[in-house]
This record gives structure tokens, C-alpha cells and sequence, in this order.
């Protein structure tokens, strides 16, 4: 799970009911879990069918800069011999591509929807990755689900069925070429720490202060604990918890960063007595030169477990 849709789910989670992005982060993040079910089986297929001499090493979800913003690449593959973007499409439908204006749209059950052009979106992620690799960078869009048929193909690239993915991918091995496949992992694992995608908050015009606050009950979901006898104690499930703000703590770091200012803290996880705050930020934030701020540790297997199980 990358952190662009970890931060969608915990976006979506701390929006009051009613909120008018609320519905348009549900869609958002639905569309995530379409693609990254996508994703996920490219990848398990790739690497239980990719015939190669050389293993590749295979990503899923990468951002990297591109013009003055980001470009997402659904699923890269790095090999000796190549690089491949891969645009990943979980969608049904009759599929048309309008080589002409580059406009795309499906038919599903009689009806005609508009949609992003999916060439487009791949041939964006093919130049990001080739003015950041610095080489050559193939491009192909995988249809992931068997109830997509393509009506119209496109123009630039190629459209192929996920079960004949590996031996398309195979074809793509120049043996004139050789890359230093572990410099380029190396840049993707760095991109990783510096392009999360853009910024959800901005987005959809949100702030913090529009944003619940408090420590959720990971029982029930959805009711604020309250901290009392050095526990906390949810009165909608009767959950009992000694660490439960650990994980408001790394919302919080997904959402904002990990800078914290401890007048903030109060207000987020809920609590007044400053002794208590300082007990369990403690534990969970180290002090830096900053006066009145800590940086949060990060521990984001907290949140993944989690959602994971939510939306699973």
C-alpha cells in the first residue's frame, strides 16, 4: 500500500459524515483499490511467469517528477536489458480510443462514459520515468480484468490482456542494452521517500481543522476514546487500549508530516493534562531544536494493517 492511498483512506476515515467531500473521497478511494487489485496481480503474475535470464525487479505504485507536478507509474519493471512502464486498468467494458484527439471513452451496459485517456496517462508516466532513469522506457497498457474488450486501440502504445502480459515483456529484452539495475532501484526506493503524488488535501480544498479529531477505537471504528485510569476506553465497544493514540499519531504523520507542535497535540488526540501528553509523546516523538515541536516515529504498519482488513 502506498502512502498516496494510505493517505486517502485516513483522509476519508476523518471526515465527518456529512462532509461535502466526503462522497468524492469514498469514489477516490474506491478507484484506488480497483487499480491497486490490478496492480496486484500484474505484479503476482509477473513474478510467478516472467521468463528471463536476468530477474527483473518489479514495483507497484511509483511517483516521480514530471513538469511541475508528479506522474504516477502503475507498475515498473527494471531489468538489465530494459525498463517497462506499465499503465494497469481494472475496468469492464468496450473500450474506444480516439487516435485522432486522444480522447477515450467505454460502453458498459449501452452506456457511453467519458474517461481519462489511459494513453495519456501512460505516455506521461513513459516520459517521467525516461527523464528520470535517463533511458529509454518502454510502455504498454494491461487490461487486468477478462470483461474488458478493446473496440478501438490505441495509437502510441500497446493494449494487451494481462495473461499474455509476461510474454510481451520478454519480447522487450535488447541485449545491446545493459543497465545498472541496481542504481535505478536504487532512485525508485529514494523517489519513495521525496514523490508521494499530489497533495489530497489541497485537492479537495481541505484543512486540518475541517478534519475529526481525537483517538479512534480501532473495535468499533469510528467512536472517540476517551484516556482514563492510564487506559483508553471506548464507550460505544467497551475497548480498552493503553497505546491507541500511537495510531492517531501516525494519521496524523500520513496526513501532515511528521512535525508535530504540542499545542496541536492536545487538540488531536484529546487530551488536557500536559503531563499525560508528555508521557505518551514521549514514547512515540523525538524533540528537535524547534521549541514547542517533536517529529513522530514513524511506524506506518500500524495504519496498513489496519486498513487493509477494513477494505480487504
Amino acid at each position: 500500500m502506498d502512502g498516496h492511498m494510505l493517505k486517502g483512506m485516513v483522509l476519508f476515515d476523518r471526515l465527518p459524515v456529512g462532509h461535502p467531500a466526503k462522497v468524492k473521497m469514498f469514489s477516490e478511494v474506491k478507484r484506488t483499490l480497483a487499480g491497486a487489485a490490478g496492480e496486484k496481480r500484474t505484479v503476482e503474475l509477473l513474478e510467478r511467469e516472467l521468463d528471463l535470464v536476468e530477474k527483473a525487479k518489479i514495483f507497484r505504485g511509483v511517483w516521480l517528477p514530471y513538469m511541475d507536478g508528479f506522474a504516477q507509474v502503475d507498475v515498473l519493471v527494471l531489468h538489465a536489458n530494459f525498463v517497462c512502464a506499465l499503465e494497469v486498468k481494472n475496468m469492464v467494458g468496450e473500450f474506444h480510443f480516439d487516435s485522432i484527439n486522444f480522447q477515450f471513452h467505454r460502453i458498459i451496459d449501452g452506456r457511453v462514459e467519458g474517461m481519462r485517456n489511459p494513453e495519456s496517462q501512460l505516455h506521461r508516466a513513459v516520459k517521467a520515468s525516461e527523464k528520470f532513469f535517463g533511458c529509454k522506457v518502454h510502455g504498454t497498457i494491461v487490461l487486468s480484468s477478462r470483461s474488458g474488450r478493446v473496440a478501438v486501440p490505441p495509437k502510441l502504445y500497446s493494449v494487451i490482456a494481462l495473461d499474455y502480459l509476461p510474454f510481451h515483456i520478454e519480447k522487450m529484452v535488447d541485449v545491446s542494452t545493459a543497465h545498472n539495475v541496481e542504481g535505478l532501484e536504487g532512485l525508485v526506493r529514494r523517489s519513495r521517500g521525496q514523490f508521494n503524488g499530489p497533495d489530497l488535501l489541497k485537492k479537495h480544498k481541505l484543512t486540518r481543522d475541517c478534519l475529526e479529531v481525537g483517538v479512534r477505537c480501532l473495535g468499533c471504528g469510528k467512536q472517540k476514546m476517551e484516556w482514563s485510569r492510564l487506559r483508553w476506553r471506548c464507550n460505544k465497544c467497551g475497548k480498552v487500549s493503553t497505546d491507541a493514540h500511537e495510531f492517531a499519531l501516525q494519521e496524523y504523520a500520513v496526513l501532515f508530516g511528521e512535525e508535530l507542535t504540542t499545542e496541536f497535540a492536545y487538540t488531536w488526540l484529546g487530551i488536557k493534562d500536559k503531563y499525560t501528553l508528555y508521557r505518551m509523546l514521549e514514547k512515540s516523538t523525538i524533540k528537535i531544536n524547534n521549541r514547542g515541536k517533536r517529529l513522530i516515529i514513524e511506524k506506518r504498519e500500524l495504519l496498513i494493517d489496519y486498513f487493509e482488513t477494513i477494505y480487504s
